[in-house]
């Protein structure tokens, strides 16, 4: 197969990478990369990545860690030599597979060729161990190691908790069980000074209490200076098939916290992108203690952050809960029925909900309505209520990311009801609430002004229980007389907006 590089990278080392990177992805296609977790960067892409530096001076040291071919390498010394850098770079490439050894290797000789103030290596290792023992000399009898900058692509996937890799980084400190942070986390402690650090990896690290610890320890020690999004999850690893929504984000080990710059393009590498810069506060709000990282993506966006940080209530200052489902249906499937009879109990699932209410059992739902009545499945039932249900999942390119639905009792058969694992359930201590406070919350989260905020630091297309929890929240009056007039109008969105903005006067012209 003719291989054809783009105009961006027609000379140079990089365009030799690229043509190795592609060759390796035809050649070993999914053998051992999902092992590895390997997904090699697009030449435009790596080109981001170089780009987000600032330009540093004297003899710079350079890591690459996981560097597969060494496009990202090559695409640091290529912008390097163009720009003229007053600077010798020492590039060490660390890399376990070694089937990319040789071309890891031919691309840094092709990186001298272009610029002769380099000097590099190839460490044949996995990154985790061997930067172990370099972050923590005094545990693994090897010498103290910085670096400058770092330029990096880690891999995704998860690790395996009891192997002696894990062992070595909980000594450290860095607890968690994906490669990617792990990777990410591990480099930032190899940081001199003002070292700068450039990653492309999951948005998903931004919320959620899974990756707290994460974003703690980066932002003790690191300050967040540039993002970049992408507006298509699926283009920036179009040709590894990676439906994944990714970021580019640079770190530097300071103290200071200077406005953020954010960027948002295509996810091709090849357009312009959309460029404005917001105060640190707008990123991770300083009364934030889930350190939630939000990238307002533009002027307006940061506005409307404002103006619902304002808001004077949480869920829990409601006396409201939220939950997920408690079915898990694979974990459950000799109780699933299609039929609800014989004593079984309605199950909702995320396609019952529908234009804020519960459609059950629904015309086409492929999915099983209910669940047996035992010993076995007698903890997953609510009683019949007033509850709120929220889609957990969503796809990044749907026009909304928060779907939420009322349940009353009357919609289903029976005195108790299940909710599947993909629902999100608001409650009140496990039982329903006020029919009007229900009805309010439902308008309230199905708005564009919260689902615009929502996708501010939702990056992963989940809707997660603590998410809901995160945000604020309208006064009670004034969810109950939004609920009131909800319940008697016809779901459509302009219409629920409008409602939120004539209940909520502090939302009023804000979308």
């Amino acid at each position: 197969m003719a291989v054809v590089v783009n105009d961006l990278v027609a000379a140079g080392p990089l365009a030799r990478a690229e043509q190795r990177r592609i060759a390796h992805a035809e050649v070993s296609a999914d053998e051992g990369r999902a092992e590895l977790g390997q997904y090699f960067t697009p030449a435009p892409i790596t080109r981001l990545l170089a780009d987000m530096f600032e330009p540093p001076e004297g003899r710079v040291r350079v890591l690459d860690p996981g560097a597969g071919v060494g496009s990202l390498s090559a695409a640091l010394v290529e912008r390097a030599a163009n720009e003229g850098w007053q600077c010798s770079l020492d590039v060490t490439a660390v890399e376990i597979d070694d089937r990319l050894l040789e071309s890891l290797g031919s691309t840094l000789d092709d990186c001298r060729d272009v610029r002769q103030a380099v000097e590099s290596h190839v460490e044949h290792a996995d990154f985790l161990a061997w930067g172990a023992s370099r972050a923590a000399p005094e545990m693994f009898q090897q010498v103290r190691q910085s670096f400058d900058l770092v330029i990096m692509n880690p891999p995704y996937g998860k690790m395996r908790t009891a192997s002696a890799t894990n062992e070595r980084l909980r000594r450290l400190g860095i607890r968690t069980s994906n490669l990617y942070s792990a990777f990410v986390w591990l480099a930032s402690r190899l940081l001199a000074p003002d070292g700068q650090l450039v990653a492309i990896t999951p948005r998903s690290f931004c919320n959620g209490s899974y990756f707290r610890a994460f974003r703690q320890a980066l932002l003790d020690d690191c300050a967040l200076r540039d993002i970049h999004v992408f507006e298509s999850r699926d283009t920036a690893f179009r040709d590894g098939a990676v439906l994944q929504e990714n970021i580019i984000f640079r770190i530097v080990q300071s103290a200071e916290r200077p406005p953020v710059r954010i960027a948002v393009s295509s996810g091709s590498g090849l357009d312009e992108p959309r460029r404005h810069e917001v105060g640190a506060d707008s990123v991770v709000h300083p009364k934030d203690p889930r350190l939630f990282i939000r990238i307002p993506e533009d002027r307006t966006s940061v506005e409307l952050a404002e103006h619902l940080g304002r808001l004077p209530q949480t869920l829990a200052g409601l006396g409201v809960t939220a939950s997920t489902g408690r079915v898990v249906d694979f974990r459950s499937r000799e109780h699933l029925r299609e039929e609800c009879a014989d004593g079984a109990i309605p199950l909702i699932y995320p396609g019952h909900l529908k234009r804020g209410r519960i459609d059950w059992p629904g015309k086409s739902n492929s999915k099983p309505c209910a669940i047996a009545e035992s010993s076995a499945t007698e903890g997953m039932f609510l009683p019949a209520g007033d509850y709120v249900l929220v889609k957990r999942f969503s796809s990044k390119e749907e026009r909304r990311r928060v779907v939420a639905a009322v349940l009353e009792p009357g919609d289903l058969p029976g005195n108790v009801v299940a909710m599947e694992n993909h629902v999100n359930v608001l409650h009140v201590s496990n039982r329903g609430m006020e029919i009007d406070l229900a009805w309010g919350l439902a308008a309230y989260l199905n708005s564009t002004v919260v689902d615009q905020f929502f996708r501010q630091f939702n990056g992963h297309t989940q809707v997660n229980a603590a998410d809901l929890e995160s945000l604020r929240y309208p006064d009670v009056d004034s969810l109950r007389s939004l609920g009131a007039e909800a319940r008697s109008t016809e779901f459509e969105q302009a219409a629920t907006d409008s409602l939120v903005e004539g209940h909520v006067p502090a939302l009023e012209g804000i979308r």
